[in-house]
């Protein structure tokens, strides 16, 4: 497996993968995506010339703001994860960023995928550090999770 940046075949292929994951990105979640991969950057998990995963990613303040990951359902707790976010890692010492932030569905809102979710990044040595209320009423609340580097 290795990481590159995605190429606009790959990142059609990772809109495959995200629509296929509907208990993680809802239509407004996929639309906002496709926008974020425009403007923003984005890796891929490649093996046998094939996507595996996705990682979106942005800079600012200081900070590597993760933005949105997936990975192949019979892949998932595979690696394919570990594998994008120690190269995330790797990337914000290189320009020397102080942590990796991530928004996620809070603890509080019981809801089995993004528990894993959590899970995933707990283990990964994210801590809990912000409680966003949601600014438009739909909308979820989110928490804010930050791994110093």
């Amino acid at each position: 497996m290795k990481i590159r940046p995605a190429t606009e075949k790959d990142k059609k292929e990772a809109m495959v993968i995200a629509k296929s994951l509907k208990e993680w990105f809802n239509k407004d979640g996929i639309k906002n995506m496709a926008l974020d991969f425009r403007m923003n950057h984005c890796i891929v998990a490649i093996e046998k010339e094939k996507v595996l995963g996705f990682l979106s990613y942005t800079t600012y303040s200081g900070k590597m703001l993760l933005l949105w990951m997936g990975v192949k359902r019979d892949l998932q707790r595979k690696g394919v994860g570990k594998y994008l976010l120690d190269w995330l890692v790797k990337e914000s010492k290189k320009l020397k960023l102080y942590s990796i932030e991530v928004e996620t569905l809070p603890e509080e809102d019981v809801y089995e995928p993004y528990e894993r979710t959590r899970s995933f990044y707990y283990k990964n040595g994210f801590k809990r550090v912000l409680y966003k209320k949601a600014r438009v009423q739909g909308w979820d609340d989110q928490i804010v999770l930050e791994r110093k580097i």
